[in-house]
């Protein structure tokens, strides 16, 4: 009788937790859906146009300058009803800007190779002519959209026809003359001759667990040409590839899953020389505390700062891990088809990988649209007690596994586990440091570049919950240039923080070459700090 009591009380507990679960998500969701009502998110989802201008908000943060004063009404804008084109800065109201759309052209993203460049001047502000020791009434000052250049004129004299050296980052902008288009979209880029030319590519994911990189996209497309600065949410990463040029460097805003999806794209590519950069916009961001990006959650973001950092980056080797999944037969005799997946932070069997799943279906219902760092934060703690309640069939894997390292004949024994973990860098579960916790004695140095992945195991998720204070140290068994695995019966898995249902099956994990990474220079302060 008391043994099911016991019962009943651990299932009322149990079902009270996803309550409170649920509780927290709805009462925390309101808040984030009537703050982007009434707070005027201005980045959220404005979508970059090929033609005409793409108008924000003036109330955004901003890297280029603007009129507070509408370009066609002249009227003074209240950062309700103005607007600015994040590409070239034209400003308008929101009764003119359709108008601006017609009259005036946003500065052009390829341009004939035959005809001379001209500065794209807009009139960002109006000078007394006091300030300036003239006796004229006024001066207009203006900026070019390329180059950054400010000039003032008088009011009745003409703009002039200097051509535009693109002069501050002229050698990370891609030209409009070099640039080829076939249909619309961008087939080559043609070099212009400068040895220095590297030009930037800005990849952002506006899907990413911040829910910022949208303002990134913004802050670009102000400095260089909105060509180099993608949302790869509507264009693909593999689809720009293709016309990257030879030499480059790619700062990809997003978490780890978005950081491995651009890496990927450029291994297929091999003539393109690509050095990538990350501005961390995730939830995790393992990948970029360990190369020195910082661990996300910026308050400002100041593009100017971000490129100096990006330029200063030194080049950083990461090891590349091939994951294959031979799916055994099942009891029907079916035979699933094989699964080959690239890992470069880590791959996991059990529990950890168990919440990033939980945490993966939360985030794909409708209302997730509204969540933020915190959110995420809170989802996983939530979830990480809900499996120590639960843990979802993760129980005794050890009696479920056989793992081998390297070449060995004998597989690895295992004591009690919820969780395995392969590493390949030296942070995971949002920054820590599985292999370099507890006792350090005859414990081997980790590397990203050393062709060798380190084996951590977990007990439970209280476990993971002392890791992540520092309380506890994971079972380290050994360094291993290849795994194999076999897993008998279901278990949640998971590959660089993107998680599934893994039935029985032989897993492979084997080196795939390296990627070419940047890693930060510790003598630049960091654009995150």
């Amino acid at each position: 009788m008391f043994e099911m009591e016991s019962v009943l009380n651990l299932n009322d507990v149990f079902c009270n937790h996803y309550f409170l679960v649920g509780a927290v998500f709805l009462v925390y969701l309101l808040y984030r859906i009537l703050h982007s009502v009434f707070s005027d998110n201005n980045y959220m989802r404005t979508r970059y146009r090929t033609r005409g201008h793409t108008w924000r908000s003036i109330q955004c943060n901003k890297s280029v300058p603007y009129n507070i004063y509408c370009t066609n009404c002249s009227k003074l804008m209240l950062p309700i009803v103005g607007l600015f084109c994040e590409c070239c800065a034209v400003s308008a109201c929101k009764r003119c800007h359709r108008a601006i759309d017609k009259r005036m052209r946003c500065k052009p993203i390829t341009w004939p190779g035959d005809k001379p460049f001209y500065h794209h001047w807009v009139h960002v502000a109006t000078v007394p002519s006091e300030n300036v020791d003239q006796n004229d009434e006024g001066f207009k000052k203006y900026f070019c959209a390329w180059c950054q250049r400010m000039k003032l004129w008088t009011t009745s004299v003409t703009l002039d026809d200097e051509q535009c050296d693109f002069q501050k980052y002229r050698n990370i902008i891609i030209p409009p003359a070099c640039v080829q288009l076939e249909k619309g979209v961008v087939s080559n880029i043609k070099h212009p001759g400068d040895n220095d030319w590297e030009p930037f590519i800005i990849l952002a994911n506006p899907k990413s667990g911040s829910n910022r990189s949208d303002e990134v996209l913004s802050l670009f497309r102000g400095l260089l040409n909105p060509i180099q600065v993608v949302d790869i949410s509507s264009t693909s990463p593999e689809s720009v590839v293709r016309w990257l040029p030879s030499r480059c460097r790619i700062l990809v805003a997003g978490g780890d899953g978005t950081v491995a999806w651009v890496m990927n794209s450029l291994f297929s590519s091999p003539q393109v020389k690509a050095a990538v950069a990350i501005l961390p916009m995730g939830t995790g961001n393992d990948l970029s505390r360990v190369l020195g990006w910082g661990a996300g959650g910026h308050s400002n973001l100041d593009a100017h700062n971000i490129i100096n950092a990006v330029k200063q980056a030194n080049h950083q080797p990461l090891d590349r891990w091939k994951v294959t999944i031979k799916p055994k037969r099942s009891r029907l005799g079916r035979l699933r088809q094989q699964r080959v997946l690239y890992a470069y932070n880590y791959a996991s069997i059990g529990v950890d990988a168990q919440v990033a799943l939980d945490f993966h279906h939360a985030r794909a219902q409708f209302l997730y649209r509204y969540a933020s760092r915190t959110l995420n934060y809170m989802a996983y703690a939530f979830l990480g007690v809900g499996r120590a309640l639960d843990d979802g069939g993760c129980g005794g894997l050890e009696r479920r596994l056989c793992v081998w390292l390297g070449a060995a004949r004998e597989p690895l024994p295992l004591p009690p586990l919820q969780a395995l973990v392969a590493l390949n860098i030296p942070s995971w579960g949002a920054g820590v440091d599985l292999w370099s916790m507890g006792n350090e004695e005859d414990v081997a140095e980790q590397s990203i570049n050393d062709g060798k992945l380190e084996v951590v195991g977990i007990s439970s998720s209280f476990h993971i919950a002392r890791l992540q204070c520092g309380l506890a140290e994971p079972y380290r068994f050994a360094q291993a240039s290849s795994l194999k695995i076999e897993l008998e019966g279901s278990c949640a898995m998971q590959v660089d923080g993107e998680p599934w249902m893994q039935g029985p099956a032989t897993i492979f994990i084997e080196p795939a070459g390296q990627s070419l990474m940047l890693r930060a220079n510790s003598k630049i302060r960091r654009f995150n700090d």
